[in-house]
């Protein structure tokens, strides 16, 4: 029998194509929680909350140039499985990851924004379900930058440093993933 400890990496998409409600709050442990559709996100680093607010800035800066207007994600078919996950944010990751692809590139014709963390992304089909998520990470990162005493900065001067950045440095993200789709189908 072997023995050897075998480390296993979990990762979790988590699809969203509209509109939805976020709910952040207090949970039964006293830890800040954020509901999305499927998922219950529980933080219990304060640097892995700032990444993922620092995301979704990023990601709200992409919003435009991936959707730039209000174009509905379709008639999504309705999974024959729901999965509900709870996720348990623990550990200070370094940076977000951001995938943004046009409609021009996009299979479906609708485009696709996503923000990942670790192993965990989240993929959204449209703007307003962009929107919904960006409102969700504000406000979970407002109740943990306030009520943690962590020495957060506030989600305004958080967001004012990621809109300078992207200002400086524009969208790397956007034409990587363009450049892959491209070279996906040339293969």
């Amino acid at each position: 029998m072997n023995t050897e400890a075998v480390e296993a990496v979990s990762r979790l998409t988590i699809y969203i194509g509209g509109e939805h409600e976020t709910n952040e709050s207090i949970g039964l442990t006293l830890i800040p929680l954020l509901k999305i559709p499927t998922a219950i996100i529980e933080f219990r680093h304060p640097i892995g909350v700032r990444v993922w607010w620092e995301g979704w800035c990023e990601a709200a800066e992409m919003l435009d140039k991936i959707f730039p207007e209000q174009v509905d994600a379709g008639e999504l078919r309705e999974p024959e499985l729901t999965i509900n996950s709870f996720v348990i944010l623990d550990d200070a990751p370094r940076r977000a990851r951001i995938r943004a692809r046009s409609a021009a590139v996009s299979p479906d014709g609708i485009g696709a924004l996503s923000v990942t963390v670790g192993g965990l992304t989240i993929a959204c089909a449209s703007r307003n379900a962009v929107e919904c998520q960006v409102r969700g990470w504000r406000q979970a990162y407002d109740m943990f930058a306030r009520d943690g005493g962590f020495g957060l900065p506030s989600a305004d001067e958080v967001a004012a440093r990621v809109q300078a950045d992207h200002a400086l440095h524009g969208v790397n993200e956007l034409s990587t993933a363009a450049e892959e789709q491209r070279a996906g189908r040339r293969q």
